[in-house]
């Protein structure tokens, strides 16, 4: 008899840590097969069967797939029955494997909160399991310069031609802009260098930081989870429990070794006076607590 499948176990993944999951399985099962084979018991049946009055039989009818007889008649039936063992393969796939380990998070009480459920974050400490629901954005530094890009692309495709006169003087804003694009360029590549991604998932209670590795994205897509309803099934790495603490959004670039006074400055030379017109979000290099650092093992609806 098969188990009763429930909804949440059926999930589709578009990010998945497959190492993780696996050896966190190992780990429970303390060492498991991949593969495994299953004895099952089969009939065989052969039978033959005896007329006595006319009648007719509807066996041609569905062949071998069922069998159906109308008859007004006396029949009998001689049956044969012989057992087989047959032996399969039980495969599972990544995703199986996926729900799986959820279900023993689950099952054995390792998931400080559900998908659903509201997160305090006084409860949650370093190490944890957690299954979280909401929109994910970017990184809100990565989030801004992507926007000032595009800004400075539209710029230059809208510009009307210069007349004659102004001409070198476009020239030149045209070359500055280009200067002030490819540095945001170098500092989009200083911010992914790591092969890692932030999300950021807000709410009421406080905001979690996603470390997300690029390598698990379903079709290596950052836009697959950018505008949907995603739970996340992840370990807290690093908790911020109040105001008075904070994650920094460039801990994973050299320019973390600035102080605060010169990354200002540095990041000041980002905001040219035509860009103000555009009410881009303002830049955020910390989050504010309460908040953690999470690494997600999956993302999925």
């Amino acid at each position: 008899m098969k188990k009763a499948i429930k909804t949440e176990q059926l999930i589709i993944p578009i990010y998945l840590n497959e190492k993780t999951v696996i050896d966190m399985l190992a780990i429970i099962e303390d060492g498991f097969s991949m593969v495994s084979e299953i004895s099952t018991s089969n009939q065989v049946s052969n039978s033959l069967d005896t007329k006595i009055n006319g009648g007719f039989s509807t066996k041609a009818l569905l062949d071998k797939l069922l069998r159906i007889q109308l008859d007004a008649s006396v029949e009998s039936e001689h049956a044969e029955e012989n057992q087989s063992n047959v032996k399969q393969e039980k495969v599972h796939t990544n995703v199986s494997l996926l729900s799986k380990f959820r279900s023993e998070l689950v099952s054995n009480k390792l998931l400080s909160f559900k998908a659903g459920e509201k997160i305090d974050f006084g409860k949650i400490e370093t190490g944890d399991f957690i299954e979280i629901e909401g929109e994910l954005q970017k990184n809100p530094m990565i989030d801004i310069f992507e926007r000032v890009i595009d800004v400075f692309r539209m710029m230059d495709i809208f510009s009307d031609k210069p007349e004659l006169g102004n001409k070198k003087n476009a020239n030149a804003k045209r070359n500055e802009n280009n200067s002030i694009v490819k540095q945001i360029n170098l500092f989009l590549e200083e911010l992914k260098h790591t092969g890692t991604v932030d999300f950021i998932l807000e709410n009421e209670e406080g905001t979690l930081v996603l470390s997300a590795q690029e390598q698990y994205l379903a079709n290596d897509n950052i836009s697959e989870i950018l505008g949907g309803r995603f739970k996340i099934l992840g370990k807290v790495i690093k908790m911020c429990k109040d105001e008075n603490e904070s994650i920094n959004l460039l801990r994973k670039t050299t320019l973390n070794i600035l102080d605060q006074e010169s990354l200002k400055e540095f990041l000041g030379a980002f905001e040219a006076e035509e860009l103000k017109m555009y009410n881009l979000p303002a830049m955020r290099t910390e989050i504010k607590g309460p908040a953690a650092i999470i690494i997600p093992i999956a993302i999925y609806a």
